[in-house]
């Protein structure tokens, strides 16, 4: 790094140093509202703009800090996603310095907020006014540093070479390429190959306990040889990749890259048949850049990071309104049969890992949203106050379950006792939309009698 950097801090050699802070020149203190006007530029992270237009009304007495903390509970947890979601996009490790150093700035800037996130946490609680001002500031600051940066993520990853049109296939050929070349260790290449094993065991699972519409059922009958011949390929290339893994020969690299984009081509055509079915795509944001992604996406098709799973995560997390036909919700079916296979020996530690880390962030998830609920309102009946009360317990005791079971699960023992725990959870949640709807019900009587 350039030493020219850090010249403006070395003092010039007449340049006479305070020896205490009586020699200080005392300074008046600045105008907190003076301070949150020079964060007018706008930064696209709207919880932050929503969190600086309401700090600005509590700082001329209009409001008190209970409506900036909600404020602030939603930038936390943006903030909160967009570092997970960047965290687990990493796609740039062992390109290049340039792309080491970006990725290294976006991480400090995101501890920096989150320091300054807590200073103004602890201004609302003490109503330091000027150290509101000052931590959302520096977080404005920050948020602008942050969106350069992604630019030059972008920037930087569209020179590098298009390896392959499947952005995980890519993966394999650049960590190989680099495994190889003895840059990093045959593991880091093993470890990817667990994530792709993963992926199309995920894939296949899904397949089969697929509830399709008519016309997706016919589409799949249709392409079931085409289905049975890409996982084949699939396989074919993960035995091939194996091998290579073992002699590092670069024709076991090609042979299996090959193999692996055959199948990924015919899935890929099943994919685009079964998106003609929909008249028009979705899209979603990406956590980390901002740019819109097919809902189908696993990464983002801008900056490549990993988007969020497209199940209920965005809306109800942990969903109760997918269950399977024995009554037991799908996000919960796929942890019981990760511990099945688990206790069987048929999952290795890396899809273990996986299955927890993307469980435990749907908990985290519903915990946030459950933290951020408002109190019903004052003059609601008696009637519907107890239903209401009693949905939030039925949330609470399943949430506190869940949260002890996945504890058991992440300490590596006692498997069957955490999953009980945790389906016992589920079904405290279960509980939950019954008391919503009575609620409901009551309230439209009470509109019926009043009309």
């Amino acid at each position: 790094m350039d030493d020219e950097e850090f010249a403006n801090l070395v003092p010039d050699e007449d340049e006479e140093i305070p020896e205490d802070a009586e020699d200080l020149e005392e300074s008046t203190p600045e105008d907190p509202l003076e301070v949150v006007a020079r964060c007018r530029e706008y930064t696209e992270v709207e919880p932050f703009e929503e969190l600086k237009k309401e700090a600005e009304r509590f700082l001329r007495g209009e409001i008190g800090s209970e409506l900036v903390k909600e404020k602030w509970l939603a930038l936390d947890q943006e903030l909160a996603a967009r570092h997970h979601y960047f965290q687990e996009g990493l796609r740039f490790q062992e390109w290049s310095e340039q792309l080491v150093v970006t990725g290294r700035q976006i991480f400090e800037q995101f501890e920096w907020i989150q320091d300054q996130m807590g200073r103004l946490d602890v201004g609302l609680e003490t109503a330091q006014e000027l150290e509101v001002a000052y931590a959302l500031e520096q977080i404005h600051a920050s948020l602008a540093v942050l969106k350069s940066s992604y630019q030059t993520l972008r920037d930087l990853q569209s020179s590098l070479p298009n390896l392959s049109e499947n952005p995980m296939v890519a993966e394999l050929v650049r960590v190989g390429q680099l495994t190889m070349q003895q840059k990093i260790p045959v593991e880091s290449f093993l470890e990817r190959l667990a994530v792709y094993a993963d992926m199309q065991e995920r894939l296949q699972q899904a397949l089969l306990t697929a509830q399709p519409a008519p016309r997706e059922r016919s589409i799949l009958e249709a392409e079931r040889a085409n289905l049975e011949e890409a996982f084949s390929h699939q396989q074919r290339g993960l035995d091939e990749l194996h091998g290579f893994a073992e002699n590092l020969e670069p024709a076991e690299l090609e042979k299996g890259i090959a193999s692996l984009e055959q199948g990924s081509q015919l899935q890929l055509r099943l994919r685009e048949r079964l998106l003609q079915t929909v008249g028009t795509e979705d899209t979603r944001a990406c956590p980390f850049c901002g740019a819109d992604n097919q809902a189908q996406s696993r990464f983002c098709n801008s900056c490549q990071a990993r988007l969020p799973e497209n199940l209920a995560v965005q809306a109800e997390e942990i969903s109760l309104s997918s269950s399977q036909g024995n009554g037991l919700p799908s996000h919960f079916q796929r942890l019981v049969t990760a511990v099945e296979q688990r206790q069987q020996e048929q999952l290795d530690d890396a899809g273990w890992q996986s299955t927890l880390s993307w469980f435990r962030g749907l908990y985290t998830n519903v915990c946030r949203q459950r933290d951020r609920r408002k109190p019903p309102p004052a003059d609601i009946p008696p009637e519907q106050l107890e239903l209401l009360e009693r949905a939030g317990e039925s949330l609470t005791t399943g949430l506190e379950l869940i949260g002890e079971g996945l504890a058991v699960l992440e300490a590596g023992e006692e498997l069957p006792s955490g999953v009980e725990l945790i389906l016992k959870g589920g079904e405290k949640l279960q509980e939950m939309p019954n008391w919503l709807d009575e609620a409901t019900n009551l309230t439209n009587a009470l509109q019926e009698s009043q009309a």
